[in-house]
């Protein structure tokens, strides 16, 4: 009874006949909702009428309530004493009317913006404009157009869908240069922001952002983006036969890179890395050199490589490379034994059957069984 008179007491001092002009109420919980307040004896609630909408609170919640001009008055009385050439004074009118919620009022201000200033950015947006081949057009007919010219929205203008992966492709290429470059900072604390950054990237084109990195004349780089790219092993998308294009061409890079790398941390960084990248390319271009003559120190890297990626699913065509036969003078064909593919089969089978490739591979039938893939 006597929370009901304590109510009752404040309605009275904020009330004129049961019901609210324009108020504040201020809540139990410390915050305030302002609009037309009506009080219902019955349900002992007050509704308050809001520029969004009714709001419906229990009296024992409002805590008082300060008598207050409607939003909307105080609009009127701003609006007649604004000044209707500044942008500035009608901008700071406008800002307000948003914030109360008055969408009309808001509208009506942003017109009279645009007879000062066409283009004036904050009105445009305000009344649904946006930004499509340098030209304001209202959102709601763009997005008519949306379905059949194939927009999408990027930062708040309308692109097709292949203009907005540009800007991401290049914003991502300007992004990862200014990051590589602190990569060769003497601060360490700039270094690792750097690299944590850089390992952070989740985007869609890793191949063609980190496979510049790999002919920096800097280790530090060289090692960041190999171990970027890492992190994207090249798979063979559903439905398709081979990885993407532009996952090969990496692959081949690192390989390159693997071959004629000088410091000993990256090379170890970029086998583990081809193990798992792209590894079907990878064996393939190991084989390749092996078959051709070359650099002593690149064949016994690529040896090692070829040893590490042959699993028994790869070990059968390698047969057939041991003898490699090429057209002759007068159609006599040429044989070439490849000693460096035999030397990889014995090492890597621990036999020896030369240069028969049937030999080794009734052997193979024989003998799969007892091998099995190192992890």
């Amino acid at each position: 009874m006597k929370t009901n008179l304590l109510h009752t007491a404040i309605l009275l001092s904020a009330l004129s006949a049961g019901s609210l002009r324009a108020d504040i109420a201020y809540l139990r919980d410390g915050k305030t909702i302002e609009g037309k307040i009506t009080l219902n004896e019955v349900e002992n609630t007050y509704r308050i009428e809001t520029t969004r909408g009714a709001v419906i609170k229990p009296v024992k919640d409002v805590q008082r309530i300060v008598k207050a001009p409607l939003p909307q008055d105080v609009f009127i009385k701003r609006f007649e004493t604004v000044d209707r050439a500044s942008l500035d004074d009608l901008a700071g009118l406008a800002t307000w009317a948003r914030e109360k919620h008055l969408v009309s009022q808001k509208q009506k201000i942003c017109r009279l913006m645009l007879k000062v200033d066409p283009n004036h950015e904050m009105a445009r947006r305000e009344l649904g404009y946006t930004v499509f081949e340098n030209e304001w057009i209202l959102e709601k007919e763009l997005r008519k157009k949306q379905l059949d010219l194939g927009l999408v929205k990027y930062r708040g203008e309308w692109v097709s869908t292949e203009e907005r992966e540009r800007l991401i492709f290049k914003g991502d290429t300007e992004q990862l240069s200014s990051l590589f470059k602190s990569v060769q900072s003497d601060n360490h604390i700039v270094v690792d922001y750097a690299v944590r950054k850089i390992m952070a990237y989740t985007g869609s084109r890793p191949y063609e952002l980190f496979t510049p990195y790999l002919e920096s004349p800097h280790e530090s780089v060289r090692l960041v983006a190999v171990s970027a790219l890492s992190k994207f092993p090249a798979e063979i998308p559903k439905g398709k036969t081979k990885p993407p294009a532009a996952a090969v061409k990496a692959a081949r890079k690192l390989y390159q890179l693997v071959l004629a790398e000088p410091s000993p941390k990256v090379i170890k960084v970029t086998n583990i890395c081809l193990r798992r990248f792209c590894p079907e390319e990878t064996f393939r271009q190991a084989l390749d050199t092996l078959l051709q003559p070359g650099d002593e120190g690149s064949i016994e890297r690529a040896a090692e490589i070829a040893n590490q990626l042959l699993l028994k699913k790869r070990v059968p065509p390698v047969f057939d490379l041991l003898v490699t036969k090429t057209a002759g003078n007068g159609g006599v064909a040429e044989v070439k034994e490849n000693g460096k593919i035999l030397e990889l089969l014995r090492e890597s089978l621990g036999v020896d059957h030369g240069y028969d490739a049937a030999v080794w591979k009734k052997w193979w039938k024989e003998n799969e069984a007892r091998f099995r893939d190192v992890p």
